[in-house]
């Protein structure tokens, strides 16, 4: 039960550990092969923060592309958009033809407590819809992707797109519906550590992210708080999960595939065997093993 507390909370720190490689992948952007360029710090929301901008891989080739909507993990409290595993993602599928707008968003402590950092994400999402044109992005092939941290806020993203919750006051008529979603080793129920002993760090760390909704919500909040409330609405879903994960235990991402089988909702489940937390932060045969069955997931959702 312990490593489902360090699960929300703790991959954070090893995103710290990795700042130098983070710098480093970030600085390496600009040459990379078949990326035409990066526009840096656009703002998604007019008059907004600097929290909320993000950065724009732009593919070499003409024409109209499929984009994806890149989110950075780290616990909600940490953690950037040059985050190494980030970088990895959003140059390689530039690099294979997708427009990807990799964000940063609110954080816990500078205002991004939930669902301030879920609504920024949604902005994010609809400003690309709403520029798809100019952008050159084919508005029906949108995905979102997140890793840990990011791939709870990607599922929650996506999930509550078409409905009427968390809604954003900056883009109110924009349709926010997504092909699909990705997540990598994502928290999916905050319930577990909600049930932990109210001394434990990592409860009063979780909790400081979703206190102010908790206060509004004292009954179901943690639930309507997590990815495993929505599956009823989910869009098809790719789960990535490392088997020898101490933070998010590979257990949590199997309840939520089988929460998702349960509403009939298509989910594909990738155990990464010796994966662990943030495995996509490290240069490994698993790391481009899982970027391929990414890309083949997400070009069979485009056929459908």
């Amino acid at each position: 039960m312990k490593l489902h507390l360090i699960a929300f909370i703790f991959g954070a720190g090893l995103l710290m550990l990795t700042g130098m490689r983070a710098t480093a992948a970030a600085a390496a952007i600009g040459p990379f092969r078949n990326v035409e360029r990066v526009d840096r710090d656009i703002p998604y929301v007019t008059g907004g923060l600097p929290e909320q901008t993000g950065n724009l891989y732009i593919p070499r080739s003409l024409g109209n592309h499929p984009a994806l909507l890149l989110i950075h993990g780290g616990g909600w409290k940490l953690g950037t958009r040059r985050d190494p595993g980030v970088v990895y993602i959003a140059q390689r599928l530039a690099a294979h033809g997708y427009e990807v707008f990799s964000i940063n968003y609110r954080l816990t402590g500078n205002g991004g407590e939930f669902p301030n950092d879920l609504i920024d994400c949604k902005n994010a999402l609809a400003w690309m819809r709403m520029h798809a044109g100019r952008l050159h992005i084919k508005p029906r092939d949108i995905f979102v992707a997140g890793c840990s941290a990011g791939g709870y806020l990607a599922l929650m993203t996506a999930y509550t797109a078409a409905g009427k919750e968390f809604l954003s006051k900056a883009y109110p008529d924009v349709h926010l519906h997504v092909k699909a979603v990705i997540a990598f080793y994502a928290p999916t129920n905050l319930m577990l550590a909600g049930g932990q002993q109210p001394e434990n760090v990592a409860y009063k760390l979780v909790h400081a992210y979703v206190k102010n909704w908790l206060d509004l919500h004292p009954i179901n909040g943690l639930l309507s708080a997590s990815p495993i409330g929505y599956v009823a609405h989910a869009v098809p879903t790719l789960l990535f999960q490392g088997t020898q994960d101490r933070l998010v235990p590979p257990i949590e991402a199997s309840i939520m595939a089988g929460a998702l089988l349960n509403v009939h909702k298509p989910v594909k489940l990738v155990m990464v065997k010796g994966g662990g937390h943030a495995f996509m932060d490290f240069p490994s045969p698993r790391r481009r093993k899982s970027l391929k069955q990414m890309l083949s997931y997400m070009q069979s959702r485009m056929k459908h």
